[in-house]
């Protein structure tokens, strides 16, 4: 039996309707629609309304019951598109090294098919193939199934809480989140929206942020880059009409970023500590769709428009955001982060 990681947590994450698009515009690569072979063996709970929890897989090299003495840095993994959270936390591992005072943690957004596999009950949170990639809400796997119903933002609001517990962490003076490519966009979109990073706040924890190779970024009005008069304009919707769609944009987003106002996101967000890491020989990947295309030609670009538009958007220089390039070609994430500029960014520094 799987032992469910008993945590302590001092607030209760707000469980939300279920209702609205929390579905990418575009469906999945085939490739991602098989079950993934690896699953961690540790459990983690995710405190719903009622008493409740959903749960899930988490990769951890540590137990994640019990009191972590000595533990002053976590970084938080984010997975990749085909759910291989398990290559993620080897390769987190080879960049961040391993030592007592580290702790690396990877949540296992899982779906129907993965759970069915490995045979997890109906307790255990699961979505479809993308929709956890942009905060979307897991989905009972069937009309019959009673499973919970969670925004994948809403498990990394929990994990923080988590972390924060001074019971359990009395030590830790940082919280690292990073994901790569597509998996990048999660950190980035959840660190524009995210509801749960005052309980590390109040306990004197940093919360970094890395951003590696992200297509895109979400903007908090309507404008894009121009060449025209001002470096940022209203952008004309008939050219791409889907240019301001959550996860480009605020229009019609995620269940859990309802009611959000962008002035107000803007700012706060403008405050965080985030890393934008590009590789320049990285193309492979780049998101090529119009929506995209509206923040700049490619990766390197679209991050250099995104810190002047934050700039602008939020009144003043985000003098805690900062980018980094490097030229480690096209090794994917094992290439980009565990290299000499990736793990020198995991540690708090350059290239």
């Amino acid at each position: 039996m799987r032992a469910a990681a008993a945590c302590l947590f001092a607030l209760t994450a707000m469980l939300v309707a279920a209702c609205g698009s929390d579905e990418p515009l575009r469906g999945p690569s085939p490739l991602l629609l098989k079950a993934i072979d690896r699953m961690s063996d540790q459990d983690f709970a995710v405190p719903l309304e009622g008493g409740q929890a959903a749960l899930l897989p988490m990769f951890s090299e540590k137990k994640l019951v019990g009191v972590h003495s000595g533990v002053k840095r976590v970084v938080v993994g984010i997975q990749d598109p085909a759910r291989n959270a398990g290559l993620v936390f080897d390769t987190l591992k080879k960049a961040v090294g391993e030592g007592a005072e580290t702790m690396i943690v990877v949540p296992q957004f899982i779906a129907a098919q993965d759970a069915e596999k490995h045979g997890l009950g109906p307790e255990f949170a699961r979505w479809t193939i993308e929709g956890w990639i942009e905060g979307g809400m897991s989905r009972p796997a069937n009309l019959r199934d009673t499973g919970p119903i969670v925004s994948s933002f809403t498990v990394l609001d929990a994990v923080i809480l988590y972390l924060a517990d001074r019971a359990t962490f009395p030590d830790l003076a940082e919280i690292r989140l990073v994901g790569y490519g597509r998996s990048a966009r999660t950190v980035q979109l959840y660190a524009a929206v995210a509801k749960g990073l005052g309980a590390a706040a109040g306990a004197g924890i940093k919360v970094r942020f890395v951003v590696a190779n992200a297509d895109s970024f979400v903007y908090f009005d309507e404008r894009r880059p121009s060449r025209g008069e001002s470096p940022f304009e209203p952008f004309e919707r008939e050219k791409c009409p889907g240019f301001n769609l959550w996860p480009y944009g605020l229009s019609v987003p995620a269940v859990y970023a309802y009611g959000t106002i962008g002035a107000d996101l803007a700012r706060r967000y403008a405050g965080l500590e985030v890393v934008y890491l590009v590789d320049e020989r990285d193309t492979a990947s780049t998101d090529r769709d119009c929506e995209a295309r509206t923040q700049g030609r490619d990766r390197l670009e679209r991050a250099q428009n995104y810190l002047k538009y934050l700039a602008v958007v939020a009144g003043g220089e985000a003098a805690s955001h900062r980018l980094v390039t490097t030229r480690a070609g096209s090794g994917g994430i094992a290439g980009l982060l565990a290299g000499q500029c990736g793990q020198s960014v995991l540690a708090g520094g350059g290239c």
